[in-house]
């Protein structure tokens, strides 16, 4: 009768390596494998772990990091973007009268008495046929070759000129009667600034603080257009501020002669780290 017995690995492969040669290598690789392979199934535990907790622990890091210094300070002068000048109107041109031609004077006969006759005799029919002159009120000289005169009326026409108008240009802060307005005002620009602006890893890696000015334009209806950086520190610093700064909720347009109008502005933002 054969009886059932539970043998455990390690005794299983002692058995297996009884008559053989146990320093070859085989033996030692598979009394270690359970070892190596529960190392291997904790290390690759952890390591998913961490890659799924990463974002919310650079999160917690970045909450825990001081906010930039966020200052703002209005341009002093204007910044103007150059006007294209106005297109002034074409020069009335002068028609010269054109050149006299020679008339004769042709007197229409009257039945008058003779008594009443003056002396002077219309010329006859015949030779007027083969004159150049023209027919007028008197007998005068002047150009024979020049085209005959047409006689013109005065017309009912007026010209108007048309004014020129202006090619729409950007203004500076000191050139309108109304300034743009964050909504809220200019602290609420700073808390908006500060809430979203975010140290560049780069940056803060490497130590990087300085100021960031940047350059945009309030259009008409109050959105924010043509960021561009005027100064820039690298580590990120100046493509942040531009995303932020390209976020913004619609400003209160400026106002020139009571019109809507674009105005320019400067944009100081210091990155600071504490």
């Amino acid at each position: 009768m054969v009886t059932q017995t539970n043998v455990s690995p390690r005794d299983a492969l002692d058995i297996v390596f009884q008559h053989r040669n146990r320093a070859y290598g085989a033996y030692q690789l598979q009394r270690a494998y359970p070892r190596y392979l529960i190392r291997a199934f904790l290390i690759s535990q952890v390591l998913i772990l961490l890659a799924l907790l990463a974002p919310k622990l650079l999160k917690a890091v970045n909450a825990l990091a001081p906010p930039p210094e966020i200052v703002y300070a209005p341009s002093d002068g204007p910044l103007l973007i150059e006007k294209e000048p106005a297109i002034p109107p074409p020069p009335r041109v002068e028609t010269p009268p054109p050149p006299t031609r020679s008339t004769v004077k042709f007197v229409p006969p009257v039945v008058e008495k003779d008594e009443d006759v003056a002396a002077e005799k219309p010329p006859a029919v015949e030779d007027l046929a083969q004159q150049k002159e023209d027919i007028g009120t008197e007998t005068k000289a002047g150009n024979d070759d020049a085209p005959p005169a047409i006689e013109s009326h005065p017309s009912e026409l007026d010209i108007v000129e048309v004014p020129v108008q202006e090619t729409e240009k950007t203004y500076g802060m000191i050139d309108i009667s109304k300034l743009p307005a964050f909504p809220g005002g200019e602290r609420e620009l700073l808390v908006y600034l500060a809430k979203n602006i975010q140290y560049p890893p780069p940056a803060r890696e490497n130590n990087i603080q300085g100021v960031v000015v940047l350059s945009f334009v309030v259009s008409k209806n109050g959105s924010v257009q043509e960021v561009q950086i005027v100064k820039d520190i690298g580590g990120g610093c100046g493509k942040e501020a531009v995303r932020v700064v390209q976020t913004m909720p619609k400003w209160n347009p400026g106002e020139a002669n009571g019109h809507p109008v674009k105005v320019r502005f400067t944009l100081p933002v210091r990155f600071r780290l504490n």
